[in-house]
């Protein structure tokens, strides 16, 4: 009986052991031919998924033609111990036709996979305005003007400006950080343009952004106003100038949408709405969509996360000098602008402050202007 017992307890260590082996090497091998188990890329609500041959470490996904238009990057790796780099999060904005990521397990085995967008349309050359504020400090300056617009508290809309500071209008960790913040008796908010360093006429807009902090009373905006600008009456201040306006996003209060709008004489001054020149499209607010804008000679076409939202077209008007319905013509170049402005007033759009809850925060990730095809 002892024997039978002794000879049992081996067997049983033996089977513990050969377990223990094979699941060492059953890890093993599936670290070292499997350490990436799935990637995918989110393109606003959808996801498209790579095939990946884990023999070439190769992923393929087709479909995409537009590289910007991907917002977001999910994959699994063989467990939590492994990582990834560089991070493809980095790539958004800066996708190329080929990628490639290296992947490192537990173990400490390296294994390089290459990412292949097979129907990407390469557009580099097409780029007349880039940013991907890769360096912290002040936003370049060869680029932009950042600027601090500040009032006192009971000034209404009476503001002072002060330029080259980045008081309020920074870049950090990869994102322009635009805030606005009660201060020392003052409201001050924080802006870019590139007025005086770019200006185009006729291309696609695409920024990327997201509003991280969006208390009552904020009014972020991603903008553009034109080099001349031409008022009603002759040393006149109206905030919407006949000369155009194009508005790629404003938000306002705690809405689930934001706005896209085209202002100029016709649609603000003589208040004439046919054809529709503005839209509220929803989206996650607080996390990073493409807010995008595409103008031609004919028309002026806005997009959320890739997806057309509205188009403004030029009726080439015989009358057109006189409403001036589309200021947005061949010589007419304009300029962008981003900031994270404050309500003027409890009346006015934005609604009333909170004072508590400030700041208000918008963070870009990227900015891009391209020719398009004529």
């Amino acid at each position: 009986m002892r024997k039978l017992i002794i000879d049992t307890l081996c067997l049983l260590f033996i089977c513990i052991l050969v377990s223990g082996c094979n699941e060492v090497s059953d890890k093993i091998e599936l670290e070292s031919q499997s350490p990436l188990i799935s990637f995918k890329v989110k393109v606003g609500n959808v996801y498209y998924h790579a095939d990946i041959n884990q023999e070439s470490h190769e992923m393929v996904i087709g479909t995409i033609e537009n590289p910007n238009i991907i917002t977001g990057v999910e994959y699994k790796l063989v467990n939590d111990k492994a990582t990834i780099s560089p991070d493809p999060e980095d790539f958004l904005g800066k996708w190329k036709a080929e990628q490639e990521m290296t992947v490192v397990t537990e173990n400490g085995t390296s294994t390089v996979y290459k990412l292949k967008l097979t129907n990407l349309k390469d557009d580099l050359e097409d780029v007349l305005f880039y940013d991907g504020f890769d360096v912290d400090g002040m936003a370049d300056e060869n680029k932009w003007m950042s600027i601090v617009r500040y009032r006192t508290l009971e000034d209404g809309s009476k503001y002072q400006w002060e330029y080259n500071t980045n008081e309020c209008a920074y870049v950090e960790n990869g994102n322009l950080v635009l805030k606005a913040y009660k201060s020392d008796g003052y409201y001050k908010e924080g802006r870019v343009e590139t007025r005086t360093k770019f200006s185009f006429t006729y291309g696609e807009v695409e920024v990327r952004a997201k509003i991280a902090s969006f208390p009552n009373g904020n009014f972020p905006a991603i903008w553009m106003m034109p080099d001349k600008v031409i008022y009603p009456e002759p040393g006149g201040e109206n905030v919407n100038p006949i000369s155009g306006e194009i508005d790629i996003m404003e938000h306002l209060k705690q809405e689930a949408n934001i706005h896209q709008t085209v202002h100029s004489n016709y649609t603000y001054h003589l208040n004439i709405k046919n054809p529709i020149n503005t839209c509220k499209p929803t989206c996650n607010i607080d996390e990073y969509n493409l807010y995008g804008m595409k103008w031609t000679a004919d028309e002026i076409i806005f997009y959320l996360n890739g997806r057309e939202t509205l188009r403004y077209p030029n009726l080439k008007l015989k009358d057109e000098k006189e409403k001036m319905q589309w200021p947005f013509a061949e010589e007419s170049a304009f300029y962008l602008i981003l900031n994270m402005a404050l309500s003027q007033s409890s009346t006015a759009w934005a609604g009333p402050i909170d004072d508590l809850s400030l700041p208000a925060i918008m963070m870009v990730d990227y900015v891009k202007v391209k020719k398009i095809e004529e």
